[in-house]
């Protein structure tokens, strides 16, 4: 199961984007809902994908595989089409993931 069904066709494609560049780049993801983080240092496109957009709000944690430190962070707004990227670390790994 990958994204929500009720996630608009542009969300979907923009952060899937996002996300196989970042898992490319062999970085684990943990999903922060708003509450809880329902998903932690994965690697599974499929399970990330099916915890982002359960919230208005999703922020989104990345990590070296290797070395879990931490290389950023990013803040999904759902609802906002093309623009659900609102947000996130100022740095190359991240500029890399969005571009």
């Amino acid at each position: 199961m990958a994204f929500p069904d009720y996630m608009s066709a542009v969300e979907k494609r923009i952060i899937g984007k996002m996300l196989r560049k970042a898992l490319a780049s062999n970085y684990v993801v943990s999903v922060f809902d708003g509450m809880e983080w329902p998903v932690k240092r994965s690697s599974d496109y499929e399970t990330i994908t099916a915890d982002i957009g359960t919230t208005d709000i999703t922020e989104l944690l990345f990590r070296d595989s290797k070395t879990h430190a931490k290389v950023g962070w990013m803040m999904l707004v759902h609802g906002n089409d093309e623009d659900v990227i609102c947000d996130h670390t100022a740095n190359e790994e991240m500029e890399a993931c969005v571009s």
